[in-house]
């Protein structure tokens, strides 16, 4: 079984986001950034190109088999001018839609660690969530830092996608059940119930592939067969953290399957963010590796 995943394009994000903010307006100042975003990754898909090497039908299966992402990510070499555009584009749609602007735009695009011999190192930074050297002439409060990390990585986001396009057109389902993605190696954002067969899909937060998982089962530690719970805000169990009772971690996940119109998963993530709260006074830890 392929899990096929598509990408909205930039006119189903920008009416998802209307659909969003009107469903949930206590988060439109949210949604209305993230969907500027999104616009902007979605429209890089198409000029960016993957510069991996194809594999064959029995490296992937081997590669699955033996629980191996079918790519390293720090392997992956990023086009610097292309990452630079991408980026450029997110600082301009977060100085036009957040209310303080993003006043370090200029600055972080012109930081020595986006050139071209520093941007591998760069990315490795940012995807281990360890510290970068980005010193602005103003010092940056820690929630300020974060926000730069945030772009950076929603910057790398699109090279990704588009690695993860190829690579999984070949991915069978059966051979992965683990709790990162098949393609990058990356934690889940969140999930949902599919709507045509209630199979648990879990989309990636760095190449936003979605793979499936044993609702049964914790993808995420051994020996956990049945060790699965779940817990919801009020009367509304069609949005739920599904949590392992083993090892403490959750995952957000949607039920789609009372036949929802519109479902963007990363703008799910945000308009649950008062189950992550729950969650965090449960004593929960999330899946994904970014917080």
């Amino acid at each position: 079984m392929i899990i096929e995943t598509s990408d909205p394009g930039v006119e189903a994000v920008r009416e998802g986001v209307q659909t969003y903010v009107a469903r949930y307006p206590e988060y439109a100042d949210a949604l209305r950034l993230y969907g500027a975003v999104m616009e902007v990754q979605q429209s890089a898909l198409d000029s960016i190109s993957c510069p991996l090497e194809p594999l064959s039908t029995q490296e992937v299966e081997s590669r699955l088999l033996s629980g191996e992402p079918l790519l390293d990510p720090g392997a992956v070499e990023i086009d610097g001018p292309a990452y630079r555009r991408v980026l450029s584009e997110i600082c301009r749609a977060m100085d036009e839609n957040a209310h303080e602007g993003f006043a370090q735009g200029e600055e972080l695009l012109a930081w020595e660690g986006l050139s071209d011999d520093r941007l591998g190192e760069t990315r490795d930074l940012v995807l281990e969530g360890r510290d970068i050297d980005f010193k602005p002439a103003a010092d940056l409060s820690k929630r300020d830092m974060k926000l730069v990390m945030d772009l950076l990585w929603e910057g790398l986001a699109p090279f990704y996608r588009v690695c993860g396009r190829i690579l999984s057109s070949k991915l069978e389902q059966s051979l992965w059940q683990q709790g990162y993605c098949p393609v990058c190696g990356g934690a889940p954002l969140i999930g949902q119930y599919r709507s045509e067969d209630g199979l648990w899909v879990v989309e990636c937060a760095l190449c936003h592939t979605g793979w499936n998982v044993q609702r049964a089962a914790c993808p995420f530690c051994t020996g956990s067969q049945g060790s699965l719970d779940y817990l919801y805000i009020a009367d509304d169990k069609t949005r739920r953290a599904n949590y392992c009772k083993a090892c403490g971690k959750y995952v957000k996940t949607v039920d789609s399957r009372d036949g929802e119109d519109t479902v963007l998963l990363p703008l799910e993530d945000i308009v649950t963010a008062d189950l992550d709260l729950a969650a965090s006074d449960e004593g929960l830890t999330p899946a994904t590796g970014r917080s």
